[in-house]
């Protein structure tokens, strides 16, 4: 799988995935960031406009026709230039992570750099331009962190984002001992991740997900779990049940694993556009 990270946000989140080998890294920044070896640059603008008027003929170095993911963040000026990227890329099967900044963080203009670019993203993904839209909203991962220093704010963050998108992706190109079918709706491209205390099953997601379609959990249990929990199956399935209803299917896979720890992560699904009515 390929990453591409766009502007500073999105290098800085897809240089975590350097970590394994399983994914090339690649990076778009402006002249002066230095990411590695696997960087284009592109010039630097004063505006967001500018960045897509002035952004021509665009070549990602060394990448291959793996599918891709490509991770920014809308309130950076440089995020005009994502539509360029995406045409870049036009010959790959392309998904974007899309960070979204905390509200209190953005300025009036970068609300509305936000606002055009989540807009446009998402309107891509459902008319199938790109083939998926991942939403991460730093606000909610800072409530899954729970605290978090400010010397390794951003560190910290990424690593969590990092950690469960991984383990999910592990996941779904690993066979599971047992599964339950869940038939994706056709229309639901835009989707965020979640995390599930095991012991609670209280669950926190990367975004405030309104009208979801689909809920898939994956539940990586340790072989001890596995052997010595007889009523963890139907945990599991009452744990699920109540989160389905007559307008959202949920499924889930359950997974052995080496960890110490059980682990559950999730990913939901709509065919609704977000925050169509956000104040700028």
């Amino acid at each position: 799988m390929n990453i591409v990270g766009l502007g500073n946000a999105g290098c800085r989140l897809a240089k975590k995935f350097e970590k394994y080998d399983q994914y090339s890294v690649f990076f778009v920044d402006t002249p002066g960031a230095e990411w590695g070896t696997t960087t284009t640059y592109i010039s630097e603008q004063k505006t967001h406009e500018e960045y897509e008027k002035n952004t021509k003929n665009l070549k990602i170095k060394k990448i291959n026709t793996d599918p891709t993911v490509v991770i920014l963040s809308g309130a950076g000026k440089i995020s005009g230039a994502s539509l360029r990227l995406l045409e870049a890329l036009k010959a790959k099967k392309v998904a974007i992570m899309y960070i979204k900044p905390n509200n209190q963080d953005m300025s009036k203009q970068a609300k509305l750099r936000h606002k055009i670019t989540f807009g446009i993203l998402q309107e891509y993904a459902r008319s199938g331009v790109v083939e998926h839209l991942h939403i991460v909203d730093n606000k909610k991962v800072e409530e899954v962190l729970g605290s978090v220093s400010i010397e390794n704010y951003w560190n910290e963050m990424n690593d969590v984002i990092f950690s469960t998108f991984h383990m999910i992706n592990v996941f779904q190109n690993t066979e599971p001992l047992l599964t339950t079918s869940l038939k994706p709706h056709q229309a639901a491209k835009i989707s965020t991740m979640g995390v599930v205390n095991f012991e609670s099953l209280k669950e926190k997601t990367f975004f405030d997900m309104t009208a979801i379609r689909n809920k898939k959990y994956f539940f990586g249990i340790n072989k001890s779990t596995l052997e010595q929990n007889k009523e963890l199956l139907h945990r599991i399935r009452n744990f699920s049940s109540k989160g389905a209803s007559d307008d959202c299917d949920v499924g889930f896979s359950i997974y052995s694993t080496d960890y110490p720890v059980n682990y559950v992560y999730s990913i939901h699904y709509t065919s609704f556009v977000q925050e169509q009515q956000i104040k700028i």
